[in-house]
Order: C-alpha cells, then sequence, then structure tokens
C-alpha cells in the first residue's frame, strides 16, 4: 500500500537527513490519518492517490503565487515537495496517449456534444494518470468550443 511505503520512507529520510522530505512525508502521512478519521476507514491505494494530487495541486498553486511574489527561495522549496509527492503517484499519461483514449470517447459518443460528460469519461478511464484540467483542456480542443 502506498501508505505503508510512506511510513517507510519517513524512517528512511529521517537516517539521512533529508529535511525537506522527511517534512512532506510527514504531512502526507497526517494528512492520510486526519482523511482515515473522518471516513472512520482505512483509505484505498486510490483514496489515497486522490489525496496526493489535491496535494499535488496545493503545491502547484502555490508556486504560481509565489512566484508571483518574486519568492524564488519557498518556489524551490516546492518543487522539492512536488517531486518528492510526484514520486508516489501512478505513472502520468504521455500527450499522445491521453488524446487517444479523449479521441476513442468521443467517437464512441458520436452524438454527445456535454463537455462534463466526456470529461467525466475521461476521468473515470484515467483514474489519477492526470489532472482534470489537463483532460478538460483537452476536451475544450477537441470539440472545438470557445
Amino acid at each position: 500500500m502506498i501508505k505503508d511505503d510512506i511510513q517507510k520512507q519517513i524512517l528512511v529520510a529521517l537516517a539521512q537527513g533529508k529535511k525537506t522530505e522527511l517534512k512532506v512525508l510527514r504531512y502526507i502521512s497526517s494528512q492520510i490519518k486526519y482523511e482515515e478519521i473522518n471516513k472512520q476507514k482505512e483509505l484505498t491505494d486510490e483514496e489515497t492517490v486522490t489525496l496526493l494530487q489535491k496535494e499535488l495541486k496545493k503545491r502547484e498553486e502555490a508556486i504560481e503565487m509565489f512566484k508571483k511574489g518574486k519568492r524564488d527561495d519557498l518556489v524551490a522549496d516546492e518543487e522539492k515537495q512536488l517531486i518528492v509527492i510526484r514520486g508516489y503517484l501512478p505513472k502520468q499519461l504521455s500527450a499522445d496517449e491521453l488524446n487517444k483514449i479523449i479521441d476513442e470517447i468521443i467517437s464512441a459518443s458520436s452524438q454527445e456534444t456535454n463537455m462534463g460528460k466526456i470529461i467525466g469519461l475521461v476521468m473515470a478511464k484515467v483514474k489519477g494518470r492526470t489532472s482534470g484540467a489537463t483532460v478538460a483542456n483537452l476536451v475544450k480542443q477537441k470539440l472545438n468550443l470557445p
């Protein structure tokens, strides 16, 4: 399980003195525990991936804000955290693979031009291997929507 891997890596990072990695892994571990308490059950790997994606998005948004504020020191720290989190996510789809999946779904639902439904179908198929924003942008382009 991803949760177990994170716990093992906390010990490794502690032993090796990797402060940034240790900070991120401890934070993620605590978020997983909070989520388990809220749901009153142990998280599955799929639920853990969803949580990690949320954390990834938070870091990406923070990087954008720090860049606007010209805080390069904080940008560098957030980018290091991104690398650690991405290590626990499934392999991301390439643009070609994603375009192929979107094309298949659009052609299968030939009369369907509801962008929301198509995005939902694509997201169900790719499950955590790409961001919703990326899917939305590609679907919008393929449907020639403004």
